[in-house]
C-alpha cells in the first residue's frame, strides 16, 4: 500500500450509506466521515480499512443518524474497534501543537463558505484528514478532491493551497479559518 493512503468518495457513489434524514445517501454525497477515517486508520496504523468497511463501522455504531456522519459518535466507535486514543476539541491551539510534538493525525470539521470568507478545503461542512504539519504548513487529505479536478482552482482556495499528488498543503491559520467554531478529533496510539 502507497502512502499517504488517499479515498476519494466521489468514487463510491454506487456504495450506499443512508440515514433517516438523507434516504437516498451515499458515500459520495454523504461520506466524508468514513473516507477521512478510512485514511486515518489506514495511514497511522499501516492496515486494511476501506470506506465500505468504515460506513459499516459508522452505522453500527450510530454515528449515521442524521445528514453527514457524527464524529463525536464515530470516534468513540473507532476508538473502541482500533483501540486508538481520541481528544476532540475546539481548540486550534491544542490541535497544532498535538501535530507539532508528532502525536498523531487529526480529522477536522470545516465551515465552509460564510460572509466574507470563502471556504477553502468546502463550501459547507465536512471533514477533512490532517496528516502532519511542517512548520507552519500542514498536510491534508481531502477526500472530496479528485485528482485532475479544479476542487482548489476556485478563487479564494487557490492561493492558499498547493499539491503534491493527492496532498493538499496549506499554512495552518487556513485550517483555523476553515474550523471556525468546528471540532477537531486527535488521533494517537496508546502511549504516544
Amino acid at each position: 500500500m502507497d502512502y499517504p493512503h488517499f479515498y476519494c468518495q466521489l468514487d463510491y457513489e454506487d456504495v450506499p450509506f443512508p440515514s433517516p434524514t438523507s434516504p437516498k445517501g451515499n458515500l459520495a454525497n454523504n461520506g466524508c466521515g468514513p473516507l477521512s477515517a478510512s485514511m486515518i486508520i489506514e495511514n497511522m496504523l499501516k492496515i486494511d480499512f476501506p470506506p465500505i468497511e468504515s460506513a459499516r463501522l459508522a452505522k453500527a455504531c450510530g454515528a449515521r443518524e442524521g445528514f453527514g456522519t457524527n464524529f463525536y459518535i464515530f470516534a468513540d466507535g473507532l476508538k473502541e474497534h482500533f483501540g486508538l486514543k481520541i481528544i476532540d476539541t475546539e481548540d486550534y491551539d491544542e490541535m497544532v501543537s498535538f501535530l507539532k510534538a508528532g502525536k498523531g493525525m487529526v480529522v477536522a470539521n470545516t465551515y465552509g463558505d460564510r460572509d466574507g470568507y470563502v471556504g477553502v478545503f468546502s463550501d459547507g461542512s465536512h471533514y477533512i484528514t490532517v496528516t502532519g504539519i511542517d512548520g507552519d504548513e500542514i498536510s491534508v487529505l481531502d477526500p472530496m478532491y479528485k485528482p485532475g479536478s479544479d476542487r482548489f482552482e476556485k478563487p479564494g482556495r487557490k492561493e492558499k493551497v498547493r499539491l503534491d499528488g493527492v496532498t493538499a498543503h496549506a499554512d495552518v491559520s487556513v485550517l483555523k479559518d476553515d474550523c471556525y467554531q468546528r471540532p477537531f478529533f486527535l488521533f494517537y496510539k496508546p502511549g504516544e
